[in-house]
């Protein structure tokens, strides 16, 4: 399996800024393996908001 580095925005209204970038290390065999892993994260967000800014093969 490869490693993946995904980064999110986490949004959460009470924030100043109104949410700030996470990141998450994701083990799949291809990169649209690791996008359908993140956009399982994505859906599994419980209070507030999470998009997939970008989804990287790690090094």
């Amino acid at each position: 399996m490869k490693k993946y580095i995904a980064t999110f925005w986490r949004g959460n209204p009470q924030l100043k800024d109104g949410g700030y970038e996470t990141t998450r290390e994701i083990e799949a065999v291809s990169i649209a393996s690791a996008r359908k892993k993140a956009r399982d994260i994505e859906d599994g967000c419980v209070y507030g908001s999470m998009s997939l800014l970008s989804i990287e093969k790690e090094d």
